[in-house]
């Protein structure tokens, strides 16, 4: 059984300027994430999908492999996660000639991960073989049963109801949660082989601590820590 660790991290980003490389308590973003990688029982390799030469060279000096510089035409603010994955999933079958059962993607963004977590996350899923990924969730902080789009002047609920939800108390409606960026698992066969990211069915994962699952997506988010 071959799993593998994916961490994303281009050059480019508009919030906070080289975020990936930021430091937070001292240490750059990349840093934990790879740290956290390489203390799990269950992760064979930790692997960096970057388009930055200095990215790079820091990725390698703390022991994460990153033997390629990924395309600039999939490295834009428009580019997707699934792009970067199919990327190296290929590169790994071109190169190395082997296949990855499983891939474990960790996002630079959330730093304070639990070790303990992410293997539980991980031996979870090699239990439940069912699931196409596992994906982690923290308790929605809005609900969308209260949101609405924007059509020209016309407000229309994101979700639709005859029993008009929107305009029920929070106690009224259904609970609802958010995706984190805790940590992601990955059938390949089932996902990435499928141009998919999350195949058809997920397991779900619940995260109770809110300051571990903290998304560091601008300064405001830097100051909060």
């Amino acid at each position: 059984m071959k799993i593998v660790a994916l961490i994303p991290a281009r050059e480019g980003s508009k919030s906070i300027k080289n975020k990936n490389i930021i430091k937070v308590n001292k240490k750059t973003l990349i840093e934990y994430s790879i740290k956290t990688a390489k203390k799990s029982k269950f992760i064979n390799e930790v692997y960096i999908s970057t388009d930055s030469k200095k990215i790079q060279k820091i990725a390698i000096k703390l022991g994460a492999k990153a033997p390629f510089l990924r395309p600039k035409k999939i490295s834009g603010d428009k580019s997707t996660d699934l792009e970067a994955f199919v990327h190296f999933n290929n590169w790994y079958k071109k190169i190395l000639k082997k296949k990855i059962d499983i891939v474990v993607h960790l996002r630079t963004t959330t730093p304070f991960r639990k070790i303990k977590l992410i293997d539980k996350a991980i031996y979870i899923f090699l239990k439940n073989k069912k699931y196409s990924c596992l994906r982690s969730f923290v308790a929605s902080k809005k609900t969308p049963f209260k949101m609405y789009f924007k059509k020209k002047n016309i407000a229309v609920p994101v979700i639709s109801s005859k029993k008009e939800l929107h305009s029920m108390g929070r106690q009224y409606l259904p609970k609802t949660f958010q995706h984190s960026g805790y940590i992601d698992i990955l059938r390949i066969r089932d996902t990435i082989e499928k141009k998919s990211m999350v195949g058809k069915k997920i397991f779900f994962y619940f995260i109770k601590d809110k300051k571990a699952s903290i998304d560091i997506d601008s300064k405001k988010d830097l100051l909060s820590i």
